[in-house]
């Protein structure tokens, strides 16, 4: 049940950002919808061992905090590219490696937030994801930037 209330909060809190209000009323509304649907889409049977529970928290966390890091780098690229600084915009594809469809998805969505790399494509068998970047010269280290965060996030998830 922490589990639900905490998604609601968390739902709640995207509207209210996506609202941009505070209102007592737009928080009830709010509130009310992210209730709801977390209650909705509440897992139907129990986690298998909570070690492995906490293990994919940590690592969900660990997703998280590295995509504010590249948010924040990302946006630091963005600023110095639209200050002059050389750079070299285009296309790179990044192999899905041994991502499952849900982490693909993933993957994606958490690529995309960071300002300096948009998701383009991802190729009809899956086998790879295209990215746009401000500055692409070295298409090598983002595949290894890519592939060592699957490889670290596994890892935790594995522990």
């Amino acid at each position: 049940m922490i589990g639900v209330l905490i998604r609601a909060a968390a739902l709640t809190a995207v509207y209210l950002l996506v609202l941009t209000s505070v209102a007592p009323g737009d928080v009830l509304v709010g509130g009310t919808i992210g209730l709801a649907v977390s209650l909705a889409l509440r897992p139907r049977r129990l986690p298998r061992d909570a070690g492995s529970s906490f293990a994919r928290a940590v690592a969900t966390g660990d997703a998280l905090l590295r995509t504010v890091w590249e948010m924040v780098v990302g946006s630091w690229r963005v600023v110095r590219f639209c200050l002059g600084a050389p750079g070299s915009p285009g296309f790179v594809e990044v192999p899905r490696d041994d991502r499952t469809s849900h982490e693909l998805a993933l993957w994606g969505v958490l690529t995309g937030v960071a300002p300096d790399e948009v998701v383009v494509d991802v190729s009809r068998t899956g086998d790879t994801m295209t990215v746009h970047l401000v500055d692409a010269r070295d298409a090598e280290a983002v595949r290894e930037r890519h592939r060592r965060g699957h490889e670290r996030w596994r890892r935790r998830v594995a522990r």
